[in-house]
């Protein structure tokens, strides 16, 4: 029988939830984002009303995957759609397929390829303001309407003015805990119960983690389910999609453990901005941002082995053994973690923090060996400007020619757990204590700049520090040697790097954790 698909996705959602940089609007935003497909939510309530009862094969964040049996209920429901999610998230980009086949895996295969297509074509915001109408002074966009003497525009009004209907907020499915209040305000003068609890430095990391390898998976799910009939390649396709929903969420909860002993008079020092599929972004304190990040990677590989033992047996009961068999043990997931003042555009961050994962998804693919993607990290602390990439950053604050030879002063990518080709996070934290426990930081951060000018100047004041430490802290000098040997293999006996090409560092990482970690101490 012939079956119609409706795919839908949400995209630009980082302009609709950072345009404003107003923590209070982004939290509106991520309500609104996260009720669309929540039980009970937009979806649900709009087929609801149409009397549609189609099998849902994906729902989860700003994206689902709907079968019909008929062709006419497809289009009613993408027509109001259309209008009701303009209308819900205003500025946010929709991009939707409508496909058949002849079997469910057909009509989805055909629509994953049109989806693929429309996620390159941009799309125009409509209607377009005329020259004379009044801007936003945050967003830059058209005004809809004055409150407080402030134009807002028609994204931040609806922000603002959002109060989710009923269940679960996206705060109370990360941690549902009384007592705990997590901050809505970066302002000094908010209500303490309002206030985000930052250091003096007002820093915070802003976290972004994306799930691996699920394209591999879900070839051998569509493989898989080749000759099946439909209501098993439903079955299967759904059992993954709330399975790694499942595992997120749960990875989330187990990371906030690590928030609850900081917490101000109860405040948390975190606020989640996304939770949906194997997505997950979160504003976190900045010494806190490293913990979380390695809790909820760590905890995330914990809670996929449960979904895929789970979509394990599904195969089996299916008569799919062999199948099943291709199924890795468990997932990973790869984060990008940006150091950034409470007050930089927190837009421009986002898109930093993507960059990053991006970067260790790729480092982490390039590891050769048996078994799932390694989980990765990559960290940046902004300096000054956030308007460049991920990549164009790293080049421009850490990387110099000099003597014909390139140098970097950080290192792109570090694995959770150890793995042949990638330097350990461990190794790294490991060089943060040797320097909580003695050796003298300042002489080091002179090292980049004296560098980029005059190497033989770097030379010798790295000797002079060295020569100070042996007197001083000889045994957390060896420790300082070692822990770099374990990062970079063999380094130069005059300088801190590499001495392979390009030469590394991971001064700059140290450095940057130990400026983050020294204010709350």
């Amino acid at each position: 029988m012939t079956q119609y698909a409706y795919l839908f996705e949400a995209r630009g959602i980082q302009r609709f939830l950072f345009a404003s940089g107003k923590l209070r609007d982004m939290l509106g935003g991520s309500e609104l984002l996260d009720y669309l497909c929540a039980d009970e939510g937009l979806l649900d309530q709009t087929l609801k009303s149409l009397g549609l009862r189609p099998a849902i094969v994906r729902k989860a964040g700003g994206s689902f995957y709907l079968l019909f049996e008929r062709r006419e209920d497809a289009l009613r429901l993408r027509a109001v759609w259309r209008l009701a999610c303009g209308s819900w998230l205003p500025g946010v980009e929709q991009i939707d397929a409508l496909s058949e086949g002849h079997s469910a895996r057909e009509a989805m295969d055909e629509g994953l390829k049109q989806l693929r297509k429309a996620r390159n074509r941009l799309g125009a915001d409509l209607p377009r303001p005329g020259p004379l109408s009044e801007r936003s002074p945050r967003t830059g966009l058209a005004a809809v309407l004055r409150e407080h003497d402030e134009s807002l525009d028609a994204a931040t009004a609806r922000q603002r003015r959002f109060e989710r209907p009923k269940g679960q907020n996206l705060a109370q499915r990360f941690l549902d805990k009384d007592g705990y209040l997590w901050p809505i305000n970066f302002e000094e003068d908010a209500p303490a119960s309002e206030r985000f609890p930052l250091g003096e430095r007002r820093l915070v990391g802003l976290l972004h983690a994306d799930g691996n390898g699920l394209g591999e998976l879900l070839r051998v799910l569509t493989e898989a389910c080749k000759d099946a009939d439909d209501a098993t390649y439903i079955n299967l396709y759904r059992t993954f999609s709330d399975g790694l929903s499942d595992a997120t969420l749960a990875a989330a909860r187990q990371a906030c453990m690590v928030l609850l002993p900081h917490a101000c008079d109860k405040v948390l020092p975190a606020r989640p901005l996304v939770l949906g599929g194997d997505d997950l972004t979160i504003l976190v304190r900045a010494d806190l941002a490293l913990p979380f990040a390695k809790a909820f990677l760590d905890a995330f590989e914990t809670h996929s082995r449960s979904a895929m033992t789970r979509l394990h047996k599904a195969f089996e009961d299916k008569g799919l053994q062999d199948q099943a068999g291709l199924l890795p043990a468990y997932l990973t997931a790869c984060a990008g973690l940006c150091y950034m003042k409470c007050s930089q555009p927190f837009q421009a961050g986002h898109e930093l923090a993507e960059g990053l994962c991006k970067r260790a998804k790729v480092a982490a693919r390039k590891v050769k060996g048996a078994g799932p993607i390694p989980a990765t990290l990559a960290l940046h602390k902004v300096q000054d400007s956030l308007l460049e990439d991920a990549e164009t950053q790293f080049e421009q604050n850490y990387c110099v020619v000099q003597e014909n030879r390139s140098w970097q002063f950080a290192l792109p990518v570090y694995a959770l757990k150890r793995v042949e080709g990638l330097p350990a996070l461990e190794d790294l934290e490991h060089l943060l204590d040797v320097f909580g426990e003695g050796l003298n930081d300042r002489p080091l951060r002179e090292l980049a700049t004296l560098l980029h000018g005059n190497p033989g100047l770097a030379r010798q004041a790295y000797l002079r520090w060295r020569e100070l430490a042996q007197r001083t802290h000889a045994a957390k000098l060896t420790e300082f040697d070692n822990g770099l040997f374990e990062l970079l293999g063999p380094v130069m006996s005059d300088l801190p790097f590499s001495q392979d090409e390009p030469r590394q560092t991971p001064l700059a990482d140290l450095l940057s954790l130990l400026t983050v970690q020294e204010r709350h101490q």
